[in-house]
């Protein structure tokens, strides 16, 4: 029982600071869903964030050890942001072949957005579970 506890413990200091992560490095992130549980046997690990206007973080990992579940949710969040990134720097291009082919722009740069997703990419990558 000790054991399981610590290894709860041990999850939901990650799941902390995957929570954390997302509310500083996204402004106006909206953090719907933070679970984590250990139940029948299995560690479950969940994070639903809304962290820019139409980009989320989404996870859901149920796993029997600890140690596996929390480094597969690692893993599930960066590629979620790794998606993002994705998405942005397509929309950084697009601005940027805007501004040069018309002198302006018609949509606002993501820059601002993709340094928060670039900077919370690498707080998640640095975290030992």
């Amino acid at each position: 029982m000790a054991s399981i506890i610590n290894d709860l413990k041990r999850i939901q200091r990650v799941v902390s600071v995957v929570t954390r992560a997302t509310e500083r490095c996204f402004h106006n992130a909206d953090v719907s869903l933070v679970t984590c549980k250990y139940s029948s046997g299995e560690f479950t690990m969940e994070l639903s964030a809304n962290v820019l206007e139409y980009y989320y973080l989404d996870a859901n990992i149920c796993c029997a050890s600890a140690d596996k579940c929390a480094s597969m949710f690692i893993a599930s969040i960066l590629n979620s942001v790794d998606r993002i990134i994705s998405k942005l720097e397509k929309e950084e291009k697009e601005f940027r072949i805007d501004v040069k082919k018309y002198g302006e722009a018609f949509s606002e740069s993501p820059a601002a957005y993709l340094s928060s997703a670039l900077m919370f990419k690498q707080i998640i990558t640095g975290i030992k579970s």
